[in-house]
């Protein structure tokens, strides 16, 4: 006898695993999910792709490597995905990073310090960024269809009138007892 298979619960379990999986990955991992907004890292990560990077060390970044880095500019804070093109000192004898988007024609204006980097590009998602920038509002709109659902629900079950019954149709089982209840007791 074959087993029918449940599509729903094997999907529902899958996206349970994803979900597993992803927290794990950021929380215990700490690895870093960013939707790419701009295209100055064109043709490679486009606007709407989403980038999965994972923390390294310093000494584990070279030249031509892809970093998620993090850059305070007056009181604004932004996080920018750029290719590694040198790894210079500066007069202190600090290591710093210069980099550069693909699509840009000159380096950037600052210099990247090893404790701003955040983590190296593994992962580049095409086109995935967008439902994982609106998730949250996803998420939000179907808690609100569920409730709005159940609250409808629980009106409809409050406030249901017992259907008039149509004269043609067959009296209850308690009707008719009390019927021959009456005419017994009448004689």
């Amino acid at each position: 006898m074959k087993k029918r298979v449940d599509w729903y619960s094997l999907l529902s379990y899958a996206l349970a695993i994803f979900v597993a999986v992803v927290l794990v990955l950021h929380f215990v991992f700490g690895f870093q999910y960013v939707v790419i907004l701009t295209d100055s890292m064109k043709p490679h990560i486009n606007p709407g792709d989403l980038v999965v990077t994972r923390p390294v060390s310093p000494s584990e970044l070279h030249v031509g490597d892809v970093i998620l880095y993090e850059i305070h500019l007056g009181n604004a804070t932004y996080r920018i995905t750029h290719r590694i093109v040198a790894i210079k000192r500066d007069d202190s004898g600090r290591i710093y990073f210069v980099t550069k988007g693909d699509n840009r024609k000159y380096t950037d204006p600052w210099r990247v310090y090893p404790d701003q980097v955040i983590g190296k590009v593994i992962l580049v998602i095409p086109k995935v960024g967008m439902v994982w920038y609106y998730t949250p509002l996803i998420v939000l709109l179907i808690f609100l269809f569920i409730i709005g659902s159940l609250a409808y629900e629980i009106a409809l079950i409050l406030l249901e009138e017992e259907p008039p019954r149509p004269k043609w149709a067959k009296p209850s089982l308690l009707a008719i007892k009390r019927k021959k209840l009456k005419r017994y007791y009448r004689r």
